[in-house]
């Protein structure tokens, strides 16, 4: 089956910035760097650098969430690809809820400014491929899928529980989000 949903998410790949609306419809996706990117070790031109289940809703958890400014404390992808673009991009990271009196720092995001040239960065040099999960596979299931895809796929941002450990990555992809992490505690005191 996960044949299946890489053929599909292969399929279907296209440019960030031409992605318009997704079904609301469970599925699984991936996003790849286009020709033209390099993040080093964490990818080279084509490479799947994250792959994720969209449990409810393929349009919201990607268009209105990892792909718009603002919501990186509520994606992970957002966080990793922001923790390892940080420097480049001249990011400062900021707790989630600038109202509330915890800081959370694990669930940071990046000042506005920082947010949308994340966002900007995205849109020109990432691509998109999705599977829709039809007819639909149940909850565990489909997350038993989620796990074999992304083993199969091998994202480098990959910090998933279930398969990290297969990630030689993990550890400095952690490294560089605690860097993240420590400037909202810092900044939050």
């Amino acid at each position: 089956m996960e044949e299946k949903v890489i053929y599909a998410i292969l399929s279907s790949k296209a440019l960030v910035s031409e992605v318009g609306y997704l079904p609301a419809k469970q599925g699984i996706y991936a996003y790849f760097l286009n020709s033209q990117k390099d993040l080093g070790k964490f990818g080279k031109n084509g490479d799947v650098i994250y792959v994720g289940l969209a449990e409810k809703n393929l349009n919201c958890r990607d268009i209105k969430n990892h792909l718009t400014s603002g919501r990186t404390g509520s994606s992970s992808f957002r966080r990793s690809l922001g923790a390892i673009l940080k420097v480049e991009l001249g990011l400062t990271a900021v707790k989630r809820d600038l109202n509330g009196s915890k800081p959370r720092a694990d669930k940071y995001k990046f000042i506005d400014e920082g947010e949308e040239r994340l966002t900007q960065w995205m849109n020109k040099n990432l691509k998109f491929g999705y599977w829709v999960n039809e007819p639909s596979l149940p909850k565990f299931e489909l997350r038993s899928l989620e796990a074999k895809v992304i083993l199969a796929m091998n994202p480098k941002l990959d910090l998933d529980r279930r398969t990290r450990s297969q990630n030689p990555l993990a550890s400095q992809l952690d490294a560089l989000r605690a860097i993240c992490r420590e400037e909202v505690k810092i900044k939050f005191k």
